[in-house]
């Protein structure tokens, strides 16, 4: 097994070429929790989860704990979790507060993070640094995108814009704002943050682990560094609804069946047990319509148009409007994108799925794992929102869509190969995984910069 004891040379990441010792490594998670998490910015929750004056979500990670608030003046502010008295901790989970209020003694801070009471403060008279302004709550610095609130806990760190400079040209078109949960799932998986993130940020595996989209799609695809982050997009040598190139099969003379399918898998495979997932079950249905409402002998634009002129209908039927990505756009958006350090986005027509990870406490060989659905929907088809948290989720496969079953299964497995004394280093394929070198290569210019 590779340990830092390694020459500094020897451990450094290529297009193709990763130290497996960056996912297995004690080390390399004490680097972590100092050089890495408190100095990046990183995806705490969604707007949405916060949308009233006094809603908080508590956000964790290595140890440190973050409350996101809406202000008082509709503003979101983020502060670390801690009581200035003695370190109680003010908030858990999440909920609705008219102020921040500590069990412990009971001092108390307004939402905007100022002092309100003391108990017997008197009995601090003399006493220096104990004017308001020096018992507020440590404020954290808040970004926020696409309808997500992001934290740094480092006060000189990066501007948030120039941080997320690449996503805000790229993704700015899809308006990630207007998209609301479908489904929150939480989980425990028993592999490092970055193996579990990793599986999500190639399609190379396609064909091995999701045979069921070879029929009607060629996955074949280019990754790319986009600033600190990443992308990758579809060749697309074929036209969606045609086999994998794989196959051998010859493209067909009509697509139709072949894009209904494409759908129809994404409801299948991607959906929880109402067929939401990475588009919604509006569009999939919609798309059907290309089999009996199209002519054969239509070019594969033509049909491919007519379906989204399908979904894009029966959206609007609901007073949803798509956002009109022009073919330039299209292509610089992809289909996946990580944002460093530890949030992906896979996105179709009307959705997208959002991947977090995080590691779990000081185990450094297992990790808390988000899984979000978030979709282009009305608000009267906004379903509540329920945090589900499996502490094992092998118990819980008949809740979780089962392409991303077979994605979970692959993980602990791939963190247990990782210890192996005959691998030498992840040999990444310099076209299709870029994005994982790439990850690997700033995660590097964090831990080792000095």
């Amino acid at each position: 097994m590779n340990d830092l004891s390694i020459p500094r040379g020897e451990r450094a990441v290529r297009p193709d070429f990763v130290p497996q010792e960056d996912n297995i490594s004690p080390e390399v998670a004490r680097l972590e929790k100092t050089a890495l998490w408190t100095r990046t910015w990183q995806m705490a929750c969604r707007e949405e989860e916060i949308p009233q004056v006094g809603n908080f979500v508590t956000y964790e990670v290595i140890g440190q704990s973050i409350i996101v608030v809406r202000t008082e003046g509709g503003t979101i502010k983020a502060f670390h979790n801690v009581c200035q008295h003695r370190g109680q901790q003010l908030t858990a989970g999440c909920g609705t507060v008219n102020k921040f209020h500590c069990r412990f003694h009971g001092w108390q801070w307004s939402l905007d993070g100022e002092l309100l009471r003391i108990q017997d403060r008197e009995d601090y008279d003399g006493c220096e640094q104990m004017q308001d302004s020096d018992l507020g709550l440590s404020e954290v610095r808040v970004g926020l995108w696409g309808g997500f609130v992001y934290i740094n806990m480092d006060p000189d760190c990066e501007p948030f814009e120039q941080y997320m400079a690449p996503v805000m040209r790229a993704l700015g078109p899809m308006k990630f704002e207007d998209m609301r949960f479908a489904w929150y799932k939480t989980m425990v998986i028993k592999a490092n943050w970055k193996t579990a993130l990793e599986s999500f940020m190639e399609s190379y595996h396609v064909a091995s682990i999701h045979p069921q989209y070879l029929p009607m799609v060629d996955e074949r695809n280019k990754s790319f560094a986009e600033g600190l982050h990443g992308k990758h997009v579809y060749i697309l040598e074929r036209p969606m609804g045609a086999p994998s190139f794989r196959t051998g099969k010859p493209v067909p003379e009509d697509l139709r069946e072949g894009i209904a399918n494409v759908l129809a898998v994404f409801k299948e495979w991607v959906g929880d047990a109402e067929g939401k997932g990475q588009v919604t079950v509006r569009s999939a249905d919609a798309a059907q319509r290309v089999l009996t409402e199209l002519p054969a002998g239509l070019s594969p634009m033509d049909v491919t148009m007519a379906a989204i002129g399908f979904m894009m209908e029966a959206a609007a039927k609901e007073g949803v409007q798509w956002p009109i990505l022009s073919m330039e756009q299209a292509m610089d958006a992809g289909v996946d994108w990580n944002i460093f350090p530890n949030m992906v986005l896979v996105f179709a027509f009307d959705g997208c799925l959002v991947f977090r990870a995080r590691p779990n406490g000081d185990d450094h060989e297992s990790c808390i794992f988000d899984m979000w659905s978030i979709l282009r929907m009305a608000p009267h088809e906004v379903p509540p929102l329920e945090r589900e948290f499996y502490a094992d989720w092998k118990d819980h496969v008949d809740k979780i869509p089962k392409l991303l079953v077979q994605d979970l299964r692959n993980m602990e497995s791939i963190q247990r190969g990782l210890h192996s004394l005959g691998l030498k280093g992840l040999r990444t394929n310099p076209v299709q995984e870029v994005q994982i070198s790439h990850f690997h290569e700033v995660l590097h210019q964090y831990l080792y910069a000095n």
